[in-house]
């Protein structure tokens, strides 16, 4: 693996992001520990771009709200089914990029003994994060309930396993803000939440969910040369349970 000169975080807010201290805490475990880790308040793709253009050397960046479905527009030969991507690395003035969201969240549930295939999931919203853990879902041969939201979840590639009812197995409000869960009109059997604040725990699913989006990211895009050296999620939360 070729260290870059900077990894970090970009999108906006962006405040309370694990993400640096995660490309830290892993960087660390590969015997990397020199690279600069910055965090990048950007609005859209073209604004990343931009800057990503005007550096030196090979930059690593996890990408968040709101520029994830503006990034998969403005990459013109490369496309992802949910138009969604959330990592880019800029390597030798190339662009790669990849989507880790969903596959992150299945993990994250397999990880905490929810299998996909035998579940049903409510879904509220129909951002970039929804459409991408719609996606896997259904790859994965489970049951999605869409209820609405500030943007509906509409169709896809997903469609198929798409059903009208009222219940499901797990809930989760892709609208929440930061730090916020909002299921509580949701009759599921289990609650989750993709958002947190700065009062994060290592116990909580969207921390194991990040952490998760983040080793996949490193095994498909940054660093697949050295997958077999990655530590797993649960290692890695421990390390984030010493630091915090």
């Amino acid at each position: 693996m070729r260290a870059p000169s900077m990894w970090g975080i970009a999108g906006s807010p962006i405040d309370h992001s694990i993400t640096p201290l995660l490309f830290q805490t892993i960087g660390k475990t590969l015997g990397v520990s020199s690279t600069e880790t910055i965090r990048l308040e950007v609005k859209d793709a073209e604004e990343l771009l931009r800057y990503l253009s005007k550096t030196e050397g090979d930059i690593w960046l996890s990408c968040t709200s709101p520029i994830k479905h503006s990034l998969h527009s403005s990459i013109e030969d490369q496309t992802h089914p949910a138009s969604s991507f959330n990592q880019i690395m800029k390597k030798d003035n190339l662009y790669k990029v990849a989507n880790t969201d969903g596959q992150g969240f299945i993990l994250a549930c397999r990880e905490m003994g929810l299998e996909p295939s035998k579940a049903s999931i409510m879904i509220r919203g129909g951002g970039s994060t929804a459409r991408s853990v719609a996606l896997e879902w259904s790859r994965s041969g489970g049951v999605i309930v869409p209820v609405g939201g500030r943007r509906e979840l509409g169709n896809g590639p997903w469609t198929a396993n798409t059903v009208s009812q009222n219940y499901a197995d797990l809930g989760v409000d892709f609208d929440a803000s930061p730090g916020n869960s909002e299921t509580s009109d949701m009759n599921v059997t289990t609650k989750v939440s993709v958002s947190y604040g700065n009062d994060w725990s290592v116990d909580d699913f969207a921390i194991r969910m990040v952490v998760a989006q983040h080793l996949l990211s490193w095994e498909v895009l940054y660093a697949p040369d050295l997958v077999n050296a990655l530590p797993s999620v649960s290692e890695v939360c421990a390390l984030l349970s010493q630091a915090d």
